[in-house]
């Protein structure tokens, strides 16, 4: 029997690493084809304009900390704020798993190094995915009254995510998951994973956090429109409703990208906006360039972000030091 749970512990562990090895390696090689195309594009923008695009996308970046730090507010978990920002911007480097389920590393990181059981932050994770989309809905809903495009796919989206969340609240589905157990004796063991997993769901995804993430993810996400805006202007284009075109096609894009499964949303996402951009007279030279620009800004820019600081911290003795206890960290 022991044998039976080493060599599962071992499989385990070979798989996670052999599925991160693969996303590192494609975010590797998409990174090296465009690297040529990124040093010319960003080559041809001034660096004031290229200092506030960046501030844009660092916006992003800032309120999603908060809206992750929130989450673990809600569920009694207490992370100090050095190793909180170190493995929130770690999981950066999984940016191109699909539909960046990558981002569980958080899960991996805080279970490492405070102990914290995964049941109890993964659902954070899905909690993210899921404000996320419904924060970019708000964006191209707000679009939508001036450009009336891709209205199918954004129905099927809010029905899509609608669903998920009253399943996901509900304690039929998880007696249904507890029932599914019982089907294998070997499966009785996740029992209490699934019921932590069932109970922190419950606290993150109710009403009220919810009147508190998802705003924090429509703004947040907006930031990144707005940087396409701004490389827009930065190539001197003029156009009418541009900012709202931009936040539109930026939000738009990342839904398809999202729906895809592929990772990072590539070739989707770009497709989407794309289109858009010809739908809303975009001239193609302005339109391909900023996709391609906004795509490396916010992209590139979050794996390389991401790399740096996850190869800064991880042999600092400080975040290693940190262990579960009441004063740095609890779960519910």
């Amino acid at each position: 029997m022991q044998k039976a749970i080493s060599l599962s512990s071992i499989i385990f562990r070979l798989s996670l690493w052999l599925a991160v090895a693969a996303v590192l390696f494609l975010t590797a090689a998409a990174m090296f084809a465009d690297l040529d195309r990124v040093i010319e594009l960003v080559g041809g923008i001034s660096l004031q304009w290229l200092c506030l695009i960046i501030l844009a996308v660092l916006f992003n970046y800032a309120l999603r900390f908060a809206k992750w730090n929130w989450f673990l507010r809600l569920l009694n978990i207490r992370v100090p704020l050095k190793l909180n920002l170190w493995v929130f911007f770690s999981a950066f480097t999984m940016v191109l798993s699909p539909a960046k389920l990558g981002e569980l590393v958080k899960s991996l990181l805080l279970k490492n190094r405070m102990g914290i059981p995964i049941s109890a932050t993964a659902p954070i994770i899905m909690a993210e995915r899921l404000t996320d989309l419904i924060g970019l809905l708000i964006l191209c809903a707000a679009g939508f009254s001036q450009f009336a495009y891709g209205g199918r796919m954004l129905l099927l989206t809010g029905i899509l995510i609608t669903s998920g969340v009253i399943c996901l609240t509900r304690p039929a589905f998880w007696n249904l998951a507890d029932r599914a157990l019982n089907l294998h004796p070997k499966l009785a063991g996740l029992k209490s994973a699934v019921r932590a997993m069932q109970q922190s769901t419950g606290s993150i995804l109710n009403l009220r956090a919810m009147m508190v993430s998802v705003p924090l993810s429509a703004i947040s996400w907006a930031g990144e429109g707005v940087a396409l805006f701004m490389i827009f202007r930065a190539m001197g284009l003029q156009a009418d409703n541009l900012p709202a075109i931009s936040i539109f096609a930026h939000a738009f894009g990342s839904i398809a990208g999202a729906l895809s499964f592929l990772p990072g949303g590539l070739l989707i996402t770009e497709g989407a906006m794309g289109m858009f951009f010809v739908f809303a007279a975009i001239p193609q030279a302005q339109a391909v360039s900023a996709t391609f620009l906004i795509r490396a800004l916010t992209l590139w820019f979050a794996v390389c972000l991401g790399t740096l600081v996850f190869a800064l911290g991880h042999q600092r003795s400080d975040l290693q030091a940190f262990t579960l206890s009441p004063e740095n960290g609890t779960s519910s």
